[in-house]
């Protein structure tokens, strides 16, 4: 399958959404595929898998031309969630936007360096800046000329620090689904809750 990958460094499994960047041909947009919430997966897995999301030379090309749907999920559905933009585990407000706008507009797209970035397809990998260069010599033009001509899509973040704050996210994420699992427990069974009373006092010696 086409727009898959990895991350050396990490092994992270990535999306590949513009295989060069403009005025950085060296560089990538690429989304991690655990910072997707479900919701997310959802819309942007069947685009991935579509005919003209493989066809497309850069998925971001298919997923500018599509909008994206209004997320219907409520703080009920994802417990701990809040309609604050900057909350790490907040509803998506969505308006009429594209996907491609949406995920620039979330931060999901992380710039990477393209040596770091594995292409896979099925048993065999290849580094994308090897990839890259192989694409610009059998179409006779500068690696320069494969990058998209919109740059607003440019993710402004050091890439480490993108991928550490995404990584970071996901805890958050866990967390609240570990509560939440919890919760669901106790309720099948009281008996599992923690008693809450008061600590027991250290008996003075004589």
């Amino acid at each position: 399958m086409k727009h898959i990958g990895q991350l050396k460094k990490t092994g992270s499994k990535v999306i590949i959404v513009f295989k060069t960047i403009p005025n950085d041909p060296e560089s990538c947009l690429v989304i991690d595929k655990d910072s997707l919430r479900p919701f997310e997966a959802d819309v942007i897995n069947p685009l991935l898998e579509s005919p003209a999301g493989q066809n497309a030379f850069d998925l971001g090309d298919h997923l500018s031309t599509r909008t994206m749907p209004v997320d219907d999920i409520t703080g009920e559905n994802l417990p701990g969630a809040s309609a604050d933009p900057s909350d790490p585990v907040a509803v998506a407000a969505v308006r009429q936007t594209t996907v491609l706008g949406y995920l620039h507009a979330k931060g999901l797209m992380i710039k990477q360096p393209t040596y770091n970035v594995l292409v896979t397809d099925g048993a065999t990998s290849i580094q994308l800046d090897e990839l890259n260069k192989a694409i610009a010599e059998q179409r006779g033009v500068r690696l320069e000329d494969l990058a998209v001509k919109d740059p607003t899509n440019l993710a402004e973040n050091d890439s480490q620090k993108v991928e550490a704050q995404n990584m970071l996210k996901r805890a958050e994420r866990l967390v609240i689904q570990a509560e939440d699992l919890k919760e669901r427990a106790y309720q099948l069974d009281e008996s599992l809750r923690p008693k809450k009373g008061r600590p027991k006092k250290i008996a003075e010696e004589a």
